[in-house]
């Protein structure tokens, strides 16, 4: 779904197939967004990022003050595990409290689990049917 490749100069291309992305996701069963914004631990400009949510949950009620008034925030529905790339090849990654950014190389993917190769050289397995539970 996503590769890079070396161009005539040699410089390396990344290529994300986003239809492809959204279609496995579809088919998988999980979650699927896409919007454009501004992710700053990924870069200084708005990008479109392509979400897949592997697992939501809830966030906890919240009291806050505002203007020396305590004020009650309710909780709501938010994302637990999920992948979110953005059209450069730039990943955020979270499971549970751990959250990573990735320069993803290669993206491919083996039934329900996304296998990714980093520019660090690093390798993750998401096994999507994991995280969903």
């Amino acid at each position: 779904m996503l590769w890079t490749r070396e161009t005539d100069s040699g410089k390396p291309m990344k290529r994300f197939d986003d239809t492809h992305f959204k279609r496995w996701v579809t088919h998988c069963g999980f979650d699927f967004d896409t919007r454009k914004r501004i992710d700053h631990d990924r870069a200084d400009s708005s990008r479109t990022q392509y979400r897949c949510v592997f697992r939501w949950g809830k966030t906890q009620q919240k009291e806050v003050e505002i203007a020396d008034k305590e004020v009650t925030l309710g909780s709501q529905k938010a994302p637990l595990a999920f992948i979110e790339l953005d059209e450069e090849g730039y990943a955020r990654v979270k499971v549970g409290e751990t959250e990573e950014i990735y320069n993803v190389v290669e993206m491919r993917y083996d039934g329900k689990a996304l296998l990714i190769k980093a520019a660090s050289g690093a390798k993750k397995k998401l096994d999507g049917e994991k995280l969903s539970r």
